[in-house]
Formats: structure tokens, sequence, C-alpha cells
């Protein structure tokens, strides 16, 4: 990263930076420049495709299709219904 780029995200971010601190920022991102650049060069060849860092398991339950309630035990706890239905106050007119 330049000086110049550094500036114009200060404008871009509307805050600005002391010396120093322009010092260290410039300093870290050498740093990281050094880590990518240094990344780029690993040999990868013989590398086999890592998606997770740690083994996964499916650990989700079959999907089977249930019917837990009967319609009349849940129209039981209704305040108002209509033969199969809940009655609800109308929200839109």
């Amino acid at each position: 990263m330049t000086d110049k780029i550094l500036t114009a995200l200060e404008s871009l971010n509307e805050f600005r930076l002391t010396d120093a601190e322009t010092a260290k920022a410039m300093e870290v991102f050498a740093m990281m420049d050094r880590e990518v650049e240094e990344l780029q060069n690993t040999d990868t060849e013989n590398t086999e495709v890592m998606v997770h860092c740690m083994p996964m398991v499916n650990v989700f339950r079959e999907d089977v299709r249930e019917q837990p309630f009967t319609r009349e035990s849940l129209l039981e706890g209704a305040p108002e219904r209509s033969e199969d239905s809940w009655v609800v106050p109308r929200l839109v007119k």
C-alpha cells in the first residue's frame, strides 16, 4: 500500500492519521503484503482442498412428516373459533 492510497482511504472514511499512526499503518500493511506474497509462493499442488477445518458429520434428524397435534386439540386453545378455524381480529381493511 502506498501513502497515496492511505490518504485516499482517510478522505473516503473521513478521518486523519498522525504521522506516527501513518507510519504504523504502513508497517502493518507491509507485513500483510509479505504474508500474502509468502502464501502465493507456497506450493499447494499436492494439498487436498479443505472446506472445513474440522471433520463435519451430519447431525440432523431424518426428515419425517408427522402430525403431532389434532385439529380439535389445537382449536381447544382458541379464544374464539368458528367451526374448524381460529377467529382473529381483522388487521387490514
